[in-house]
Protein backbone atom coordinates (compact mmCIF):
# COMPACT_ATOMS: atom_id res chain seq x y z
CA UNK A 1 0.00 0.00 0.00
CA UNK A 2 3.44 2.33 0.15
CA UNK A 3 6.93 2.27 -0.05
CA UNK A 4 8.66 0.13 1.90
CA UNK A 5 12.11 1.49 2.18
CA UNK A 6 13.09 1.27 -1.65
CA UNK A 7 10.17 -1.60 -2.31
CA UNK A 8 7.05 -0.17 -3.83
CA UNK A 9 4.28 -2.60 -2.09
CA UNK A 10 1.78 -0.47 -3.82
CA UNK A 11 -0.53 -2.96 -5.91
CA UNK A 12 -2.20 -1.82 -9.38
CA UNK A 13 -5.49 -3.41 -7.96
CA UNK A 14 -5.26 -0.16 -5.12
CA UNK A 15 -5.69 -0.71 -1.49
CA UNK A 16 -5.28 -4.07 -0.54
CA UNK A 17 -5.65 -6.01 3.53
CA UNK A 18 -3.10 -7.13 5.59
CA UNK A 19 -3.11 -10.34 7.43
CA UNK A 20 -3.29 -9.62 11.22
CA UNK A 21 -1.92 -13.04 11.89
CA UNK A 22 0.85 -13.04 9.33
CA UNK A 23 1.13 -9.45 8.37
CA UNK A 24 1.38 -10.83 4.91
CA UNK A 25 -0.85 -9.00 1.91
CA UNK A 26 -3.92 -10.87 1.47
CA UNK A 27 -5.17 -11.12 -2.26
CA UNK A 28 -7.27 -7.88 -3.42
CA UNK A 29 -9.63 -10.67 -5.54
CA UNK A 30 -10.20 -12.55 -2.82
CA UNK A 31 -9.82 -16.41 -1.67
CA UNK A 32 -8.32 -18.59 -4.13
CA UNK A 33 -7.74 -21.82 -2.56
CA UNK A 34 -3.82 -21.07 -3.01
CA UNK A 35 -1.05 -20.00 0.02
CA UNK A 36 2.40 -18.92 -0.16
CA UNK A 37 3.63 -16.81 -2.54
CA UNK A 38 4.03 -19.64 -4.95
CA UNK A 39 6.53 -18.72 -7.76
CA UNK A 40 6.67 -14.79 -6.93
CA UNK A 41 9.73 -13.42 -6.08
CA UNK A 42 8.05 -10.62 -2.82
CA UNK A 43 4.78 -11.53 -0.79
CA UNK A 44 2.30 -8.85 -2.07
CA UNK A 45 2.66 -6.82 -5.40
CA UNK A 46 5.70 -8.10 -7.87
CA UNK A 47 5.78 -5.28 -10.39
CA UNK A 48 7.22 -6.75 -13.79
CA UNK A 49 7.66 -4.94 -17.21
CA UNK A 50 7.04 -6.74 -20.29
CA UNK A 51 7.25 -5.11 -23.57
CA UNK A 52 4.94 -5.39 -26.42
CA UNK A 53 6.75 -4.83 -29.52
CA UNK A 54 4.13 -5.73 -32.84
CA UNK A 55 4.61 -5.09 -36.48
CA UNK A 56 1.95 -5.41 -39.25
CA UNK A 57 3.92 -8.03 -41.92
CA UNK A 58 5.11 -7.06 -45.40
CA UNK A 59 4.52 -9.24 -48.38
CA UNK A 60 3.11 -12.47 -46.77
CA UNK A 61 2.07 -14.35 -49.96
CA UNK A 62 0.66 -17.37 -48.01
CA UNK A 63 -1.78 -15.26 -45.84
CA UNK A 64 -4.86 -13.61 -46.65
CA UNK A 65 -5.53 -10.12 -45.16
CA UNK A 66 -2.77 -8.60 -42.98
CA UNK A 67 -0.57 -10.62 -40.45
CA UNK A 68 0.84 -9.41 -36.95
CA UNK A 69 3.86 -10.03 -35.89
CA UNK A 70 5.05 -9.94 -32.02
CA UNK A 71 8.97 -9.93 -30.70
CA UNK A 72 8.81 -13.01 -28.53
CA UNK A 73 11.95 -15.02 -26.59
CA UNK A 74 13.11 -18.22 -26.20
CA UNK A 75 12.99 -18.54 -22.31
CA UNK A 76 16.58 -20.12 -21.17
CA UNK A 77 15.20 -21.97 -18.08
CA UNK A 78 12.26 -23.65 -20.46
CA UNK A 79 12.86 -23.16 -23.40
CA UNK A 80 9.01 -21.98 -23.90
CA UNK A 81 8.16 -18.77 -25.99
CA UNK A 82 7.98 -15.56 -23.95
CA UNK A 83 7.64 -11.95 -24.02
CA UNK A 84 10.73 -10.59 -23.22
CA UNK A 85 10.82 -8.65 -20.20
CA UNK A 86 11.29 -9.17 -16.10
CA UNK A 87 10.65 -7.81 -12.51
CA UNK A 88 11.17 -4.17 -11.84
CA UNK A 89 14.01 -3.92 -9.25
CA UNK A 90 14.09 -1.50 -6.01
CA UNK A 91 13.30 2.21 -6.91
CA UNK A 92 13.81 1.36 -11.09
CA UNK A 93 11.53 3.13 -13.12
CA UNK A 94 9.59 1.02 -15.29
CA UNK A 95 9.94 2.00 -18.63
CA UNK A 96 13.75 2.00 -17.92
CA UNK A 97 13.30 -1.68 -16.74
CA UNK A 98 11.19 -2.70 -19.91
CA UNK A 99 14.11 -0.75 -22.20
CA UNK A 100 16.65 -2.46 -20.54
CA UNK A 101 15.36 -6.00 -20.63
CA UNK A 102 14.11 -5.86 -23.62
CA UNK A 103 17.71 -4.72 -24.79
CA UNK A 104 19.44 -7.67 -22.85
CA UNK A 105 16.58 -10.87 -24.21
CA UNK A 106 15.92 -9.66 -27.97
Amino acid sequence: NKFDGKIDRRSFMGEYEIDDKTNRPRNPAGRTGLSGRGLLGHWGPNHAADPVITRWAKNQPNFKGKVLEIVLINRKDNNHLALPGGMIDEGENAFVAAKGELLEEA
